[in-house]
């Protein structure tokens, strides 16, 4: 920990109280190497940073043996996050990411190690090729600077196997991460996972849910008229997929205009949007929505399909906070190259706990990246690479700040010194 600078030391004792101080040891440790890339090929590397007497082993430890409640991990790097991002309070509102690093393919990439403690299960409707392996993350969306321009931080993340969906799996997520109930929680989702398990798992939750509809998808409106008598009043009106409801009900839309940042440069966009009504989340009674459909004119682009729950959200801050998720494929990068798919573990436990440590190693650079995190390093300079305030140039100034100092002093044994005199 003496390498890193102070700024970093604070921001990383936070996690103190979850851990036993020889664990926590181990893992200041392991995130130094994670930072300055010394952990990126082997978790053992980071031992370099310890003093003499220390175990290499324990950094074995830190991922098998010693105890780690994974659920207060993820949920004490969320409110580390707000901390730091509203010291003056929480705004009423807050946006969250969700999304997996890779969907079920054949030639997707298997998660290391883990057939050594998972067996494959055979799922009906699923062709026998597909691996479905794959990390499950979550994300805060915030914006920042003076043009308020968005960015996300990892906050948990959870595996995923064969026998549970995704959309249940992110309920289950949004749950670990203990949010705070005073606040309006929007998880931003896209089309592999915006589904009725989803939707009825935030709602048990109290939150919301904002994502990317289907083109197939059917909504319906709440009806015009109910009939005359003693009968059944009725519960929905003139139903329509995503896709035809410009044509269809023009009348029943609101429309509007906004500028919106698109492949790479502004254009002007058409907003229609309108409530309707979701069948099959509640068993009682059906789901009060808003659809809003997003057309680029003079664009072969397709139109966007939007959904949220949150009735009380604005139209253009809803699509505004969907273009946001793209976010989370920048940190999934960022991940992957501080060593995600590099961890080589046999136990589940390890497997599952790796990257959580890399969401707290991202946290710290992406803050330092943003200005969140304000500390000293030294400009590389490059003429072919103008940006110092990405991620990955960020860890490298932070490699170029901790370069005199990586390693551990050995005692030099005068007979070997001699030795390497005579050859």
């Amino acid at each position: 920990m003496e390498s890193l600078p102070a700024e970093l030391v604070s921001f990383i004792s936070a996690l103190r109280p979850l851990m036993r101080a020889e664990v926590f040891d181990s893992f200041c440790f392991l995130l130094t190497g994670v930072l300055v890339g010394e952990a990126k090929h082997g978790t053992v590397r980071a031992a370099v940073f310890a003093p003499a007497d220390y175990q290499p082993q324990r950094l074995s430890d830190l991922f098998c043996r010693h105890q780690l409640s994974h659920q207060a991990f993820m949920a004490t790097l969320a409110r580390l996050a707000l901390q730091v991002l509203y010291p003056a309070g929480l705004p009423a509102r807050l946006f969250w990411i969700a999304d997996s690093t890779h969907t079920e393919k054949p030639y997707a990439e298997r998660v290391s190690s883990l057939h050594w403690f998972h067996r494959t299960k055979r799922v009906a409707g699923r062709t026998k090729k597909l691996k479905g392996h794959c990390y499950l993350f979550a994300a805060h969306l915030y914006r920042y600077g003076k043009e308020q321009v968005w960015a996300s931080v990892l906050c948990g993340a959870l595996l995923y196997v064969k026998g549970r969906s995704l959309p249940e799996l992110t309920g289950d997520l949004a749950q670990h991460l203990r949010l705070p109930p005073a606040v309006r929680h929007v998880w931003v989702v896209d089309r592999g996972l915006l589904s009725r398990p989803l939707l009825r798992a935030l709602c048990r939750q109290g939150q919301f849910a904002l994502g990317r509809l289907r083109c197939n998808q059917v909504v319906y409106f709440a009806p015009r008229r109910q009939p005359r008598g003693r009968g059944r009043k009725r519960t929905y009106g003139a139903k329509c997929r995503v896709d035809r409801l410009v044509t269809r009900f023009a009348e029943r839309l609101r429309h509007q205009q906004l500028k919106l940042h698109v492949q790479g440069r502004e254009r002007v966009v058409k907003v229609a949007s309108a409530e309707a009504l979701l069948r099959g989340v509640q068993a009682t009674k059906p789901l009060a929505v808003r659809v809003i459909v997003v057309t680029i004119p003079r664009s072969k682009l397709k139109p966007w399909y939007l959904l949220t729950t949150d009735l009380e959200l604005d139209v253009e801050e809803a699509v505004r906070a969907y273009a946001g998720r793209q976010q989370i494929e920048i940190n999934f990068d960022e991940i992957k190259e501080l060593g995600l798919g590099h961890y080589m573990g046999r136990s589940g436990q390890g497997v599952r706990r790796w990257p959580l440590f890399l969401c707290a190693a991202q946290m710290v650079l992406k803050f330092m990246g943003t200005g969140i995190i304000e500390v000293t390093l030294p400009t590389l300079n490059w003429s072919w690479y103008t940006k110092e305030h990405t991620v990955g140039q960020i860890r490298r100034r932070l490699i170029e700040y901790c370069r005199p100092r990586i390693s551990r002093v050995l005692r030099v044994d005068t007979k070997l010194r001699e030795m390497k005199k005579a050859a």
